[in-house]
């Protein structure tokens, strides 16, 4: 018969032995952290919501009138009705499904991906070291509470919290705290309660220094971080002096972990699970703000890029995920890093959108949509909230979808009307583009990257296919010279002239060997004009294949003189160049429709129509419209050109 250790167990009336109290709540927490119960209890009864709680019909008798209430802040259940019952998620577990204790923490566990396991005796010492230090940061939260609180004691630092624009409310549900200027005035506080020097070191309250221990925080607002349980496991403190260090926190431990928590989310959990939606941002005073001026949903990440922990903690309570941008250059690169983990860590779901506000009616989207809140230059969450909360409130609604703002961002980045520019702005967009699962989204996005790049889409399509290397980070995919490269016919022409012909070379300007688009084509053709030697391909052995097919290839051209040779390199130039002509009006009118998308095609109309008339017209818009009309200017100069050969 299955037998299970009764130490994994925690004091139940459906068990005889009661292990050690440390063992039995480990296990037990670790499953009740990672499985929310309005969760639980939705994937088999239809819930509604009633104010901050759900309720339903009971599921374990029948009535007319729901009496079935789950309460997600206390993460529990009870009937009202008939029943009368209620607990927590192994009591619903051992109802609904009829079975013992041990059973339902083993269901319980393989939903949570919880290995039971029996406590080893080192287990069972960190469980208890674990718990000390928790009664530890407990005592020393209270007694910076306490000289916050203090009208005498804590009378400037309440000043300096108005001027930061932080209510007595905010300040009292957030558990802010004050450590003084003295040296161990904490330390001497839990030694009088009975906690250990060493439990106080480990917390990271207090440093043992060769005067004695001395408080690590001093001076400083303190802000106290709690885990997904509500327990209190380190502290952040901003300086209220000239110390270098603006902020310090707890040091990391196992108890501290900073990657895996995030600031406020104990008293945002109900917000963020009533409007499907969280916002992200990065600083304690930040998440005081939104909080106090209507974004209730708000919570930090404490100056780190998003990590999987962090979005395993809000995926199963919000569907819409928005970033707070910072405007400089490491806050933008912590949203990428934070994108990329969101996108890994929840994963992607081929759906078409159904938001009319979305480009397109096409979005790329997660199982939790991920979207950014750009924030203008110089302004941070907690200036913006409490200076403009109107305009706060546009950007969290207004924010766009992350591979729109990547987009726009790259293109920021990058000079679009220089050949280089263009390439890196597509190689650097293209990897994260071809990730996307769903084919029609993929297409879509990869054809606004070929507007805004000025190529085809199909080349982009073929260069950066989804099964590559790069598709999964990896290096780039290696040249398979043994498959032959699709080439110019054109360009091939010029190059076997140039190779045959010294009239030729000699008649080649800058400009017409920039047409040449093949690297490896260009190299040569550059090296054999600089070379009067006839072993000038020595120089060049990686190329010898190319070389060889080109100087065969050649031997089929008519016996042409000098004089024709170079008029038929000028007739080959101006084929490319016509070419490239109409090649580029097409791309032009995708970047017309990513302008009119982006801009509105009614917009586009009357600024064209007030182009004489500037100062009633948005910049932005006149350039659109501008680049409208000389198109279509192009257009009709295209269409009168007679061709001067066959292509």
């Amino acid at each position: 018969m299955f037998r299970i250790n009764v130490n994994l167990l925690y004091a139940s009336p459906f068990l005889g032995e009661q292990p050690d109290w440390p063992l039995r709540m480990s296990v037990v927490d670790d499953v009740k952290a990672k499985i929310d119960i309005v969760d639980l209890i939705a994937a088999e009864v239809q819930l509604k919501r009633s104010g901050s709680s759900y309720k339903a019909p009971c599921p374990f008798h029948a009535e007319q009138t729901p009496s079935f209430i789950v309460n997600p802040d206390r993460q529990t259940w009870h009937c009202f009705g008939a029943c009368s019952e209620g607990g927590d998620i192994f009591k619903w577990e051992m109802k609904r499904h009829n079975v013992d204790f041990r059973e339902a923490l083993q269901r319980l566990a393989q939903r949570a991906g919880i290995q039971l396991r029996a406590r080893t005796p080192e287990q069972t010492r960190q469980d208890e070291q674990r718990q000390r230090l928790l009664r530890a940061n407990d005592a020393a939260l209270h007694f910076w509470r306490s000289q916050l609180q203090d009208p005498s004691y804590g009378r400037e630092t309440q000043e300096y919290l108005r001027e930061r624009g932080i209510s007595n409310e905010s300040a009292q549900r957030f558990n802010l705290g004050l450590a003084g200027s003295e040296p161990d005035a904490l330390a001497h506080h839990l030694s009088a309660r009975g906690h250990q020097l060493e439990d106080a070191e480990a917390a990271g309250l207090v440093l043992v220094t060769e005067h004695g221990p001395r408080d690590r925080f001093r001076d400083r607002l303190i802000f106290p971080i709690r885990n997904g349980r509500g327990e209190t496991v380190g502290f952040g403190g901003r300086t209220l002096t000239d110390q270098p260090a603006k902020y310090i926190n707890t040091p990391e431990s196992d108890l501290f972990r900073k990657r895996d928590l995030l600031y406020g989310l104990d008293l945002a959990r109900p917000a963020i699970r009533e409007s499907g939606s969280v916002i992200i941002v990065e600083g304690y005073t930040d998440v005081i703000s939104a909080h106090e001026f209507g974004s209730p949903n708000t919570v930090a990440s404490m100056g780190t890029a998003l990590t999987e922990t962090q979005i395993a903690l809000i995926k199963p309570l919000a569907a819409d995920v928005r970033l707070a941008l910072d405007p400089d250059a490491a806050g933008q690169a912590a949203a990428r890093r934070g994108i990329d983990t969101a996108r890994s860590a929840m994963g992607t779901e081929a759906r078409v959108a159904t938001d009319i506000h979305r480009v397109g009616a096409l979005q790329n989207q997660l199982s939790n949509d991920i979207r950014i809140i750009p924030l203008p230059e110089g302004r941070d969450p907690d200036d913006l909230i409490r200076s403009e909360p109107e305009l706060w409130r546009i950007l969290v609604d207004t924010a766009p979808t992350y591979l729109d703002w990547l987009i726009d961002h790259t293109r920021s980045l990058h000079d679009l009307d220089s050949p280089r520019g263009r390439a890196q702005f597509i190689d650097e967009l293209m990897p994260t583009i071809r990730t996307i699962g769903h084919a029609v989204l993929r297409e879509e996005y990869t054809r606004r990257v070929a507007a805004w790049g000025r190529v085809d889409a199909a080349v982009l399509q073929s260069r950066y296919s989804p099964t590559s290397n790069r598709a999964s980070g990896g290096p780039p995919t290696t040249i398979n010279h043994a498959t032959p490269r699709r080439r110019d016919r054109q360009q091939s022409f010029i190059l076997q002239l140039a190779l045959s012909y010294q009239a030729v070379r000699d008649n080649l300007q800058f400009e017409d060997i920039e047409l040449i688009e093949d690297s490896e084509d260009q190299t040569i053709l550059i090296a054999r004009i600089n070379s009067i030697e006839d072993s000038w391909s020595s120089e060049l052995p990686d190329a010898s294949e190319r070389i060889a097919q080109l100087l065969r290839d050649a031997k089929h051209l008519p016996p042409y003189s000098d004089a024709e040779a170079a008029e038929a390199m000028s007739d080959a130039i101006a084929r490319i160049r016509r070419n490239r002509s109409k090649e580029g009006l097409r791309l032009k009118n995708l970047e017309i429709g990513e302008q009119e998308r982006e801009l509105g095609i009614d917009e586009l109309a009357r600024a064209a129509a007030q182009l004489d008339q500037t100062d009633d017209c948005e910049p932005e818009l006149i350039a659109a419209a501008s680049s409208v009309v000389s198109t279509r200017d192009l257009a009709r100069s295209l269409h009168q050109l007679s061709p001067s050969g066959a292509d």
